[in-house]
């Protein structure tokens, strides 16, 4: 792992520009189209994972915050609903555009904010949510009905109705994707939405929402910024909130189901993994290789569900894709998220920090564990002042051990030999978790008796890419319920069916 700390004159200004953003946003709030401070007089710091400066704060949102933003979405909800799938499908197209044009200081300000390398993650990130907008728009006509047939004297037919109000949570690891994800096929759907930043990266998220007001209606898109249990709970539990949708850890996703049951509304939650990725004897190892390393979500340090943490060898080439998985690791060069060579950022807080550190230490402490490569922090000084953490492969450690089960969420994967086909593959579906899973193989039969037999809802054979637009996304087990960014996913989860049955009557009565 090679260090890029001196930063470079395009990387100083990027930065200035992204502190004048943030500074310009702290402490506010959308609602009803308008970019106001929170009612709540607490607010909270917001700083940049790699030197732990202060670069802005956000208000500490509550329930009155919450009760603020739901009125406005409810009374923007009957007219929004009214607009036309067509007319509602061009007015997301011009937010696309729109946001498009400022993709490049959004993403800026969202490497200054979560740590994220501007050159290998939020820059594409930024990407992906355009396309996801435009993509949603081009659904805004297709929430569809059908007609049935009955008998002669009955009509029969179906339409589906925009829920009303959504409450959506996101993390805060990929914030521009994630606030795509939840508005863009809602809002296409004709709802409005309520949506709750995570407290560790709320900037980026108030700017993409600051740029949807320029064409949207007010009261259709907006956001507040808050803790759990003080703003993601109320937003759950609102009685005018009729459908939430969630991303996050399957522990605050299964508290956030209880809040909703109460009053039997729909939730989708797309939660934690950790996710097998297997190679067989036969497989190419260029491509295996370069999968390890996208699978480690490495350029994300490792803060991603669907990250390939779990990683099964064949022992006929066990040595051989180590040895090489292990140079890519060293060429990959860690520094300033907002510099064009860092290619692997910071992890996003102090707490995530000790969170991978402690895992790490568990390893270490296991006998007959042995970590291959990091496994610590870097020494370079410049980059100790921030939450950098060296990628990590650990083998050895048994798969019972919490460091085999447990989300880390960090740039930290195990790796263990395997003989044996059937075994590796009921050692995969040992897991509470049944999000993403890979094989490697040139064997067709073998890849399609993979498909049959792993237990995750996000599956792939010879490449390990992340989810994007079209594609259907979800896990089952602990990893979620509800799917995302398909079509059939903004209709199941963001309508629903109203049955009509129309009788003829008695002709000329």
């Amino acid at each position: 792992m090679t260090n890029a700390t001196t930063p470079t004159q395009d990387a100083a200004a990027r930065e200035q520009d992204a502190k004048a953003l943030a500074g310009r946003l702290s402490g506010q709030v959308i609602v009803g189209g308008r970019v106001t401070a929170g009612l709540t007089r607490d607010s909270f710091a917001v700083e940049n994972p790699a030197n732990g400066e202060i670069i802005g704060s956000a208000p500490r949102c509550g329930a009155q915050d919450v009760a603020h933003a739901v009125d406005a979405a409810a009374a923007a909800c009957p007219r929004w609903a009214a607009v036309p799938g067509r007319q509602r499908s061009l007015l997301l197209l011009e937010a696309a555009s729109r946001l498009e044009a400022e993709a490049e200081s959004i993403a800026g300000l969202s490497s200054l904010e979560t740590g994220n390398a501007i050159a290998t993650q939020t820059r594409g990130e930024a990407r992906t949510m355009v396309d996801i907008f435009r993509f949603f728009a081009g659904m805004a006509n297709e929430a569809k009905g059908k007609t049935v047939p009955l008998t002669e004297r009955q009509f029969l037919f179906t339409k589906r109705v925009p829920v009303g109000v959504v409450g959506a949570i996101i993390p805060w690891n990929a914030p521009l994707m994630q606030t795509a994800s939840k508005l863009a096929p809602a809002l296409a759907a004709g709802n409005t939405v309520v949506l709750k930043t995570a407290e560790q990266a709320p900037l980026a998220v108030v700017r993409i929402l600051e740029i949807l007001q320029q064409v949207l209606p007010p009261g259709v898109a907006n956001v507040i910024s808050g803790f759990g249990e003080e703003a993601g709970r109320p937003l759950a539990e609102h009685p005018a909130v009729r459908k939430v949708t969630f991303t996050g850890s399957s522990a605050v996703g299964a508290q956030i189901l209880h809040y909703a049951a109460d009053k039997i509304v729909p939730v989708t939650a797309e939660l934690g993994g950790k996710n097998p990725n297997i190679v067989m004897p036969d497989a190419d190892l260029d491509l295996a290789v370069a999968g390890i390393v996208q699978g480690m979500r490495l350029f994300r340090q490792g803060q991603s569900c669907t990250a390939g943490t779990r990683i099964y060898i064949h022992a006929d080439i066990y040595r051989d894709v180590l040895d090489r998985v292990i140079a890519e690791f060293g060429n990959s060069r860690m520094g300033n998220p907002l510099d064009e060579a860092t290619q692997v950022g910071a992890l996003i807080s102090a707490e995530q920090l000790a969170r991978v550190e402690r895992y790490v230490a568990m390893a270490r402490d296991t006998p007959g564990a042995r970590i291959l490569v990091g496994g610590e922090r870097p020494a370079d000084p410049l980059l100790r002042r921030g939450y950098f953490f060296l990628p990590t492969l650990i083998e050895g450690v048994p798969s019972t051990s919490p460091v085999c089960r447990d989300e880390i969420f960090g740039p930290v994967a195990t790796v263990t030999p395997w003989t044996d086909f059937d075994r590796v593959i009921a050692e995969a579906n040992d897991s509470p978790y049944g999000l993403a899973a890979v094989l490697w193989t040139r064997d067709l039969a073998r890849a399609m008796d993979f498909i049959d037999r792993i237990e995750a809802g996000f599956v792939q054979v010879n490449q390990f890419s992340v989810a994007e637009a079209g594609i259907e996304y979800g896990g089952v087990k602990l990893s979620g319920i509800g799917r995302e960014l398909s079509p059939e996913s903004m209709v199941e989860h963001f309508t629903w069916s109203k049955t009509v049955i129309i009788n003829h009557g008695t002709p000329g009565a």
